[in-house]
């Protein structure tokens, strides 16, 4: 236990040890305010990658208080409109309840699925997002009996998203 702290000790004389110059420059830039969503601006738009996903504990529980949803064919998208800590235009999660899926690779198969059709339809989802100037955390959870098709959860994720932005932008 000793050694550790001085071990940490001597760790932290090296580092004050730099020159001024060198302690304060990072190559990280200052964190700001979130900058606007430019589609141009990401060489890969139909990714999924890890500030696209909703993850945060206290937005998922104010997702599920006061989010409203949409359903469609034993699919429903809950959403909720709020500023997001991300400059994207949304945040997803992606759900299959144990209760209707008793099997793990049913549940990850179905979740892989709906995150593939979330994918292919998010570019439409954030140019129409991002021109109503809004950010949406959104959840899509399937709550069928059966493993659906691909071509089948495809096509009622396209739908859900036509529906929320036919009921987000006016």
């Amino acid at each position: 236990m000793e050694e550790k702290s001085l071990h940490a000790e001597g760790q932290g004389a090296a580092r004050s040890s730099l020159s001024p110059a060198k302690q304060g420059s990072s190559n990280k830039p200052a964190t700001a305010s979130p900058v606007p969503y430019d589609a141009t601006r990401h060489s890969a738009p139909r990714s999924l990658g890890k500030e696209e996903r909703l993850s945060r504990d206290i937005l998922l529980d104010k997702l599920f208080s006061e989010g409203k949803s949409v359903s469609q064919n034993g699919f429903t998208l809950v959403y909720l409109e709020c500023a997001l800590p991300t400059f994207y235009p949304a945040q997803a999660a992606f759900s299959v309840p144990k209760k209707h899926f008793k099997h793990a690779t049913d549940r990850n198969r179905i979740k892989r699925l709906l995150r593939e059709s979330y994918r292919h339809e998010k570019p439409e989802l954030y140019v129409k997002l991002a021109a109503a100037n809004k950010q949406l955390a959104l959840m899509l959870i399937c709550k069928g009996k059966e493993v659906p098709a691909h071509a089948i959860v495809q096509k009622n994720v396209s739908e859900l998203i036509v529906k929320l932005l036919s009921r987000i932008i006016k």
